[in-house]
């Protein structure tokens, strides 16, 4: 196996090796969450509590928040029966420094339906940090009042799909050895003449054109040496 494969299939290693490396990263992420209960084109959001997970790679999270007060759950009601969406901003920060807003909602009806049970899904990149943020409530839609004033929140964290790796080692292994096989006369050769010779006769065909653009004096004397004075 011959210097070049070697480097390619290092190379190779190397790379998947550091995407793995991110992947596996395990940091934490602080999440403050704030919610609006307002029906206007502009939100107008309140604090609704904190959430600390303490390893991406586990998930495990540690939540504060806080409970609703008899005028806000009146408010969410009145999104239900509007047909509207609850509204939450969430401020995440990475344990990189990076800080990031992301907004999500689910109707509210959902959320009387499972006594405020949700659940929020943070999406991270290949270098652990944070993409988006989503929130479900597993419904059903009721308009029913809601027996709870707190809150039951489920924190899932997702990387996303790597898919299938390519399997390049064994791809240049294939190349090396059909070379191999041709500088021992093994495979016959089937391309044409040009695809075997192009390398040398492109530089004589460009080589010809720069001369005679060089002199174009000499062609033009040629072209007159035949007529009569």
């Amino acid at each position: 196996m011959n210097s070049l494969f070697i480097v390619t299939f290092t190379l190779f290693n190397a790379v998947t090796f550091g995407y793995s490396s991110e992947l596996d990263y395990d940091g934490w992420l602080q999440i403050r969450l704030y919610h609006a209960l307002n029906d206007d084109p502009i939100p107008y959001f309140t604090e609704r509590g904190n959430i600390t997970v303490t390893s991406i790679r586990t998930g495990a999270p540690t939540l504060a928040q806080m409970g609703l007060q008899p005028s806000q759950i009146a408010n969410l009601e009145t999104l239900a029966h509007r047909g509207t969406n609850y509204r939450l901003k969430a401020v995440i920060r990475s344990s990189s420094g990076t800080e990031s807003t992301f907004l999500t909602s689910v109707p509210a009806c959902h959320l009387l339906g499972t006594d405020l049970e949700d659940i929020l899904t943070v999406w991270l990149d290949l270098a652990a940090e944070p993409v988006a943020i989503n929130q479900i409530s597993p419904g059903p839609c009721t308009l029913s009042k809601t027996s709870t004033n707190m809150w039951t929140t489920s924190i899932q964290i997702r990387y996303p799909d790597g898919g299938p790796t390519p399997d390049t080692a064994s791809y240049i292994y294939k190349l090396e050895k059909e070379k191999e096989a041709r500088e021992r006369g093994e495979v016959k050769d089937n391309r044409s003449f040009l695809a075997k010779y192009w390398m040398y006769i492109v530089p004589a065909l460009i080589f010809v054109v720069l001369t005679s653009a060089a002199n174009p004096d000499a062609a033009a004397g040629g072209g007159n040496g035949g007529q009569r004075q």
